[in-house]
């Protein structure tokens, strides 16, 4: 019964594909390419560079950094202009100190646009500190993963077929627990082309801008004569009533010393009345 099971697992095997062997039935399966005696066969890299349907897959990423004379004004500005570049928001973090106010934009666009709204928001700017613009050539892995995931599509068929004609408990069972495993292996590879494609298609732009806040009001010296009394006042009382509140905390201390002192004069007393 197992050989006619093994032969029937080939058959299926290569009238899917005879390009293909399997070398046994509960075990690894290996893609043999037939090569032509005439020529050579060239490595896969080659091969996607010579095919008539392959086109360059590029990610490209950058970002800028600038100085804002009015921070609210450009955020609304970049905001506003994101729609007419068919990109959008994908994340946003506004920081405030005492010194200046900023803005961190993590912004998707599609490719074709990327330059243009980075070029665009460059001209906004009162003065751009940094920018800088990344391309990643991507293609090979592109291609590279989409050819894993079909040919793990196709052996995922051919497993279905033979659990059809399966009427062993033991042939089922090892049927089954390959077919998760080409199930598992096609989910994470078509997540990982998923994301891929994402970058592909929309790239990445950070953008960082700050505005410096005036002197006045980040800075105590600038503060008038009488505010500064006042405050000095205030922290005065602060440190009154902490001292105070820290005295009162060592009360148990006091206490015990109190009872040690009236001890020793008490003793000293009766010392000096027995002689």
């Amino acid at each position: 019964m197992k050989l006619f099971f093994t032969m029937a697992f080939i058959i299926a095997a290569c009238s899917n594909n005879p390009s293909e062997s399997v070398d046994s039935f509960g075990g690894e399966y290996n893609e043999v390419l037939e090569i032509p005696a005439t020529r050579q066969e060239a490595p896969p890299s080659e091969k996607m560079l010579l095919s008539q349907d392959i086109s360059q897959k590029l990610v490209r990423s950058g970002g800028i950094n600038f100085q804002s004379e009015d921070l609210e004004n450009d955020y609304q500005q970049i905001k506003n202009m994101l729609g007419g570049f068919n990109a959008y928001l994908e994340n946003e973090n506004q920081f405030n100190d005492n010194y200046r106010k900023s803005y961190t934009l993590s912004i998707r666009v599609p490719s074709d646009n990327f330059d243009s709204l980075l070029n665009t928001i460059s001209a906004i700017a009162y003065r751009v500190e940094s920018k800088n613009s990344n391309v990643d050539d991507v293609t090979e892995r592109y291609y590279d993963l989409q050819s894993r995931i079909q040919n793990k599509k196709e052996l995922e068929i051919r497993y279905r077929e033979i659990l059809s004609k399966a009427n062993q408990v033991k042939d089922i069972l090892e049927i089954e627990r390959n077919l998760t495993e080409v199930r598992t292996d096609v989910e994470m590879m078509e997540g990982q082309f998923n994301y891929l494609s994402k970058q592909i298609k929309f790239s990445s732009l950070q953008v960082q801008f700050y505005e410096e806040l005036p002197y006045e009001l980040n800075s105590p010296k600038k503060k008038g004569f009488w505010v500064r009394i006042f405050n000095a006042l205030d922290n005065g009382w602060q440190i009154f009533i902490s001292v105070v509140v820290g005295l009162v905390t060592l009360w148990p201390f006091f206490f015990a010393g109190a009872i040690i002192f009236i001890l020793v004069i008490y003793l000293k007393r009766k010392n000096k009345n027995h002689p």
